[in-house]
């Protein structure tokens, strides 16, 4: 769960194996918007991720952690 919104769950993924790498984010929770953040839950300035029928569609590179901000429908 989000520590600042009830609504929000924060996802956090890493690469561990040294390469640039495409992944998707798939979860039957209903979600209504997702968003890169930062380790403190604030969004980053690259904002909103498209929600596509697959899911979210991550890019990482060598060893990044990426934080991502799930907001749920309610």
């Amino acid at each position: 769960k989000a520590e600042d919104r009830p609504e929000a769950v924060v996802v956090r993924l890493y690469e561990a194996h040294g390469s640039t790498v495409v992944a998707w984010l798939q979860t039957s929770l209903p979600v209504k918007e997702a968003m890169l953040c930062d380790l403190l839950e604030r969004p980053a300035a690259r904002g909103c991720l498209p929600l596509e029928q697959r899911g979210v569609r991550l890019s990482f590179t060598p060893f990044h952690v990426l934080s991502i901000l799930l907001v749920l429908r309610q």
